[in-house]
C-alpha cells in the first residue's frame, strides 16, 4: 500500500463519505516542494504555505500560541489545511479528552497532503468537517459545546472566503439554538427509499440549527427481513406485525427519555396506530412525510387521523384523499437533494470507463422500466443499467451492471457524473409511462445537483419545480427514441440544461429548504409550541418583558440569559434550586404546581 493508499484508509475509518470524496478530487491544488532540511513542504500561487527550511519546527511555534489560547471543554477548530504539520503538533500538545475539528473547504488539498507525508496514528482523534457552510456549522454546533478556531494563516488564506461564511453561519446556528431551537425526533424506516431520505431530513434541521434525535430502526433489518423468510406467510406478516409493535415501544420509550417538540416520522417507520394514540395524549405534536406514491402505498388509509400533520409529494387527489380518510392537516412537500451527497464529482480514467456510458438508468426494475427499455438498445449508443429487482430482464442481460447487485449513493453520483444522458423514468404499474404522473421522484432532484443531464418522462407537478431551460423532457417511448441521439449529439446543450438545474436545486430544492418549510407550516398552526419556539418567544427577556402585569416573575425571568429558550421545567428547576426552607410567593406555588401537572401527562413509561 503506497503512502497515499495509507493516509487516505486513515481518514476513511472515521469518515468514508470524506475518503471517498478525496480519492474522486484528484488534488492539485497546491504545489509540493523540498524543504531545505529534506521534507515535503508546500506552495500555492508562489507563496509558501509551510515553511521552505523547517514545516515542522514551524508548527510547533504556531502549535504553543495556540494551546496556550485553548480552554478546557473548548473544541479547537482548526482552519487551513495544507499538508497538516499544525493540525499533527496540535493533536500532540493537547490532552486527549480535548475534541479537534478540522474545516476541509476544498478535498483537493488533502489529496495532495495525503500524497505528500505520512499522517500516522494522530488522525483518529480528529473530526473532519466538510461540506456546505451550513451544514459545516451545524457539525460544529451540534455539540453545544465553546468553539475556540486557530487559524493557521499561511493556509487558511486559501480559503478565506468559505471560512468567513462558516463562522456567519455559526454564530447564526448558535442564535438560532438560544432562541428558536427545536428539539426534533426523526423516526425512520427499517429499510427501503425514504430511509436515506431521513438522514438528509437529520441533517437538514441540524444545518438549520435545531437539535435532532435520530431513532434510527435500520439495524433491525436483518431481524425484520429474516422473519420474512419464514414458509408460511401468514406467520411472516403476524411476526412482522408484532415486530413493529416493539419498535414502536421503543421509540415511545425514547421520546419518554427526551422528550421532542416534534416528532417527525418518514415514510413506513414502525409505528402503529396505538403507539400514535398514545403519543397524542401525552401532547406530543407529530408529522409524517409521506415520500411515496399514495396509490402504491395505501397504509395510509388507517394511519391518517393518527399524525396531527402529514406532508405529501402530491397534489389534488392525494390531498383530498389523506383528508376524507382523517389527516386533519395535509400540505404539499415535494422531494429535494442532499448538495453534500449529491454532487458534481472528478472521476479517474478507470472509474470513467466503468461508471461512463452514453445513456444510463439507475433504479429498480419495475415492469414499465423491463418492457420500455429493451427498445432503447442500440448499436449507435452504449447503455448500462445499475440497480436491483432486475432477475429475468433477459433481453437486458448484456446492458445490467454488477449482475443487478444494489449500489450505494456514492456509486450513484458516479454513474450520474459518467453519462452522458441519465434516463428518469416514473415507475408504475403497466408497460408504458405512468398515466397518472404527478409526483417527481428523488432521482430528479438528485440528478440536477450532480451537474449531471437527464431525460426525465413528463410528470403534472415538473413545471412548477423546473422550467423548460433546465430539464429535457420525454412525452412517450417513441419520443424517447428519437431524443436520446439528438442529445447524445449536443454536447453543449447538455451541459447547460444540467448547469441550470443545478442552480434551481441549490437555490429552491435541498433538504434545507423542505425542512424549513415544514416547520414553518407546523408553527403557523401551533403559534404556542412550535411557532412560539421558531420567533423566539420563549427567550428570557421577551418572557420577562411580557410579564409586566405579574412582576413577581420579572426577577425570576431576568436570572436567565436573556437569549435562552425558558421553558416551564427550567423556572421550576430555578425555583427549586432555592431550597425546602424557601418562602415561595403564590405565583412560584403555581408553577411548581403547573410543572408537577407537566411532568405527570408526559410521562410515558
Amino acid at each position: 500500500m503506497n503512502l497515499f493508499e495509507q493516509n487516505l484508509s486513515l481518514i476513511s475509518s472515521s469518515n468514508p463519505a470524506l475518503a471517498a470524496a478525496i480519492r474522486e478530487s484528484g488534488g492539485k491544488a497546491i504545489t509540493i516542494v523540498e524543504a531545505r532540511n529534506g521534507m515535503p513542504t508546500a506552495m500555492e500561487s508562489g507563496r509558501w504555505i509551510h515553511s521552505a527550511y523547517d514545516p515542522q519546527r514551524e508548527a510547533h511555534t504556531w502549535t504553543d500560541t495556540q494551546k496556550s489560547a485553548w480552554q478546557a471543554g473548548e473544541v479547537a477548530v482548526v482552519l487551513g489545511i495544507g499538508l497538516l504539520y499544525h493540525l499533527e503538533a496540535l493533536c500532540r500538545v493537547l490532552p486527549p479528552e480535548a475534541k479537534i475539528a478540522v474545516v476541509v473547504p476544498d478535498v483537493r488539498v488533502l489529496h495532495d497532503a495525503c500524497a505528500a507525508r505520512s499522517f500516522e496514528d494522530w488522525t483518529g482523534r480528529v473530526e473532519w468537517v466538510w461540506g456546505s457552510p451550513d451544514e459545516m456549522a451545524a457539525q460544529l454546533v451540534r455539540s453545544g459545546a465553546p468553539l475556540r478556531f486557530m487559524s493557521y494563516t499561511p493556509a487558511a488564506r486559501l480559503h478565506a472566503d468559505a471560512h468567513s461564511a462558516i463562522e456567519t453561519a455559526v454564530r447564526a446556528q448558535v442564535a438560532a439554538r438560544a432562541s428558536g431551537r427545536l428539539h426534533v425526533a426523526v423516526v425512520g424506516p427499517i429499510y427501503g427509499g425514504s430511509l436515506p431520505i431521513a438522514h438528509y431530513t437529520v441533517t437538514a434541521l441540524e444545518a438549520l440549527g435545531h437539535r435532532v434525535s435520530w431513532i434510527d430502526h435500520s439495524p433491525h433489518h436483518s431481524s425484520y427481513a429474516s422473519i420474512g423468510q419464514l414458509k408460511e406467510p401468514r406467520h411472516s406478516l403476524t411476526i412482522q406485525s408484532k415486530f413493529a409493535e416493539l419498535l414502536s415501544m421503543h421509540t415511545l420509550a425514547r421520546l419518554a427519555e427526551d422528550p421532542p417538540d416534534l416528532v417527525l416520522a418518514l415514510a413506513q417507520a414502525p409505528l402503529t396506530l396505538p403507539f400514535l394514540e398514545q403519543v397524542r395524549r401525552k401532547k406530543f405534536i407529530t408529522a409524517m412525510w409521506f415520500v411515496e406514491n399514495y396509490r402504491h402505498l395505501t397504509y395510509w388509509q388507517q394511519m391518517a387521523g393518527g399524525y396531527d400533520y402529514w406532508f405529501v409529494i402530491q397534489t389534488g387527489a392525494c390531498l383530498d384523499a389523506l383528508r376524507h380518510a382523517g389527516a386533519k392537516h395535509v400540505t404539499y412537500l415535494p422531494m429535494a437533494a442532499d448538495l453534500s451527497a449529491h454532487r458534481p464529482v472528478t472521476l479517474s480514467p478507470d472509474e470513467q470507463r466503468e461508471f461512463g456510458a452514453d445513456v444510463s438508468f439507475v433504479g429498480a426494475g419495475y415492469a414499465n422500466r423491463r418492457a420500455l427499455f429493451p427498445q432503447l438498445l442500440s448499436n449507435d449508443w452504449t447503455f448500462k443499467i445499475w440497480g436491483n429487482e432486475w432477475d429475468g430482464a433477459t433481453d437486458l442481460a448484456d446492458t445490467i451492471q454488477r449482475q443487478g447487485a444494489r449500489i450505494d449513493t456514492e456509486t450513484c453520483v458516479k454513474v450520474f457524473n459518467a453519462s452522458k444522458i441519465n434516463l428518469n423514468l416514473h415507475s408504475c404499474i403497466g408497460d408504458g409511462l405512468d398515466p397518472q404522473a404527478d409526483f417527481v421522484n428523488p432521482r430528479t432532484f438528485e440528478l440536477a445537483a450532480c451537474g449531471a443531464f437527464q431525460l426525465v418522462d413528463q410528470r403534472s407537478l415538473l413545471p412548477a419545480l423546473f422550467a423548460t431551460n433546465e430539464m429535457a423532457v420525454f412525452q412517450s417511448p417513441d419520443d424517447l427514441g428519437k431524443q436520446i441521439p439528438t442529445w447524445l449529439q449536443d454536447s453543449g446543450a447538455r451541459a447547460t440544461l444540467a448547469a441550470a438545474a443545478r442552480q434551481r436545486v441549490k437555490a429552491e430544492h435541498t433538504y434545507v429548504h423542505r425542512m424549513k418549510e415544514l416547520l414553518n407550516q407546523v408553527g403557523m398552526s401551533q403559534p404556542d409550541r412550535i411557532g412560539a419556539l421558531l420567533r423566539g418567544d420563549r427567550q428570557a427577556d421577551r418572557l420577562a418583558a411580557r410579564s409586566e402585569a405579574t412582576p413577581e416573575l420579572v426577577p425570576l425571568l431576568r436570572s436567565f440569559p436573556s437569549t435562552q429558550r425558558v421553558e416551564l421545567k427550567d423556572v421550576a428547576m430555578r425555583i427549586r434550586s432555592r431550597g425546602p426552607s424557601a418562602t415561595l410567593s403564590r405565583d412560584e406555588l403555581l408553577l411548581l404546581m403547573l410543572d408537577e401537572y407537566r411532568a405527570e401527562t408526559r410521562d410515558l413509561v
